[in-house]
């Protein structure tokens, strides 16, 4: 367990190499580890994530600063308020928001009412509603029609 961290609040799954901050946590320290992350419902990481494996940020989790992830799922309703930084494929799902730019090196699959920024792809982006960011710019860009 890395140190300053609060037992209550994270635990970490060795077998998987993922930190997991339990749901409704303030975590208040910089994440910069090699590590998977699981930030659970409701839970508040605030200062910036930069870790070498894959984020998932639960329903209506929050982070205060920029985020850099190899792959990223935001949950529903969750918030990022500084950029986000994805390696590999995004995944946003419904009413997900980053108030600053996203710049994903791979795919992006984007639900409805999802908002960012500004949003770079080097790979597909697909998405679902209207376009969940003025400036869109992706290797190809296709609007998803739900049946």
């Amino acid at each position: 367990m890395a140190e300053g961290m609060d037992r209550s609040s994270i635990r970490a799954h060795i077998e998987s190499n993922t930190l997991i901050i339990g749901k409704n946590s303030n975590y208040i320290k910089p994440i910069n580890y090699r590590v998977n992350l699981l930030a659970g419902m409701n839970s508040r990481l605030l200062e910036h994530v930069a870790i070498d494996g894959d984020l998932i940020l639960s329903k209506g989790a929050q982070a205060m600063g920029d985020v850099k992830a190899n792959n990223v799922i935001l949950g529903p309703w969750t918030i990022i308020r500084g950029d986000l930084t994805v390696k590999g494929d995004l995944m946003a799902l419904d009413h997900a928001r980053v108030l600053g730019k996203v710049t994903c090196k791979g795919s992006a699959v984007i639900r409805p009412d999802v908002a960012f920024g500004e949003l770079q792809s080097n790979g597909l982006i697909e998405y679902y509603g209207k376009k969940p960011a003025k400036k869109t710019r992706g290797k190809i860009v296709t609007k998803k029609v739900e049946k």
